[in-house]
C-alpha cells in the first residue's frame, strides 16, 4: 500500500505543468483586427498596430481571450481587454490599446519589372494596403495584370494602376499581316501590312498588299487581323 501511494505522488510531482507562452504584440494584433472584422457590419480585412510595441503576454500554453473590444471607425483606434486563466486557475485582465484601418489585397510585382516588359503570373503576389487608398486606376485583379506589359520601369512590391500598363504589341508597323476578311459565312484571307502597332483587340489601319486599298482591321493575335462589315469583300478585292 505505501509503495502504490509513492508511485502515486512520484508521478503527481513528474506530471508536466502548464508552461508560460510568449505571444508577440504581432499575433495579438492580428487577432485583434481579425476580431474587428467580424464584429463590424460592414465586411473586409483590417490591419492593427499595438500603441506599446514593447507588449507581451505570457499565459499558459499561450491560450488567451478578447474579453472586450471596442473601435472608433473615425479615429481607427481601439481599446481591448485580454483574458486568460493564469496558472492557479483564476483569470486575469489585459488592457492594451492600439490603432486599426481598414485594408484591401492588391497584387504586386516580385520583382522589377522594364518599359514593354510583359507580366507573368509568376511576377505577382498579394499583399495588403490601406483601403482608403482604392481608386478606379488600382489594379485589384491579378488576373488583370498577368499578360499586360509594362508602359514604363516598374517597382517591386509597389502598387500597380492602369495607366501603368498597355496591351502587349503582337503586330508591329509594317510587318506583313495574314488579313482574314468574314461576313455571311463567307471568309477570304490576303496579306497586308501593319500601317501601326497594335495589341490583342485594338483596331489598326491595313493596307492589303494586292489591292492597296488601306481598311481598319482588329487583331486577334500575332501576325493576324480580322475585318468584318459591308466593306469587306470591296476590301479583299
Amino acid at each position: 500500500m505505501r509503495l502504490v501511494l509513492a508511485v502515486l505522488l512520484m508521478a503527481a510531482f513528474a506530471a508536466p505543468a502548464a508552461t508560460d507562452a510568449l505571444v508577440t504584440p504581432e499575433a495579438v494584433a492580428t487577432r485583434v483586427a481579425d476580431a474587428i472584422a467580424q464584429r463590424l457590419p460592414a465586411p473586409g480585412r483590417y490591419r492593427a498596430t499595438l500603441a506599446d510595441p514593447n507588449f507581451q503576454l505570457t499565459p499558459p500554453q499561450g491560450r488567451y481571450d478578447i474579453a472586450a473590444l471596442t473601435y472608433d471607425p473615425a479615429r481607427q483606434t481601439f481599446a481591448a481587454t485580454l483574458s486568460y486563466a493564469n496558472t492557479l486557475g483564476t483569470t486575469e485582465y489585459v488592457r492594451i490599446a492600439g490603432t486599426a484601418y481598414p485594408v484591401i489585397e492588391v497584387p504586386v510585382l516580385t520583382r522589377e519589372i522594364a518599359a514593354g516588359e510583359i507580366v507573368a503570373d509568376g511576377d505577382l503576389i498579394k499583399t495588403e494596403m490601406p483601403a482608403d487608398r482604392l481608386s478606379n486606376a488600382l489594379m485589384t485583379s491579378a488576373d488583370a495584370v498577368a499578360g499586360q506589359a509594362a508602359r514604363r520601369p516598374l517597382r517591386a512590391r509597389a502598387p500597380l494602376y492602369a495607366y501603368d500598363l498597355k496591351k502587349p504589341v503582337v503586330v508591329k508597323k509594317g510587318e506583313l499581316i495574314a488579313v482574314v476578311y468574314a461576313m455571311d459565312g463567307i471568309q477570304l484571307t490576303a496579306q497586308a501590312q501593319a500601317q501601326a502597332n497594335g495589341g490583342k483587340g485594338d483596331t489598326i489601319p491595313v493596307l492589303n498588299t494586292r489591292s492597296r486599298r488601306t481598311i481598319e482591321a482588329r487583331v486577334t493575335g500575332p501576325g493576324v487581323a480580322v475585318v468584318t462589315g459591308p466593306a469587306t469583300l470591296a476590301a479583299a478585292q
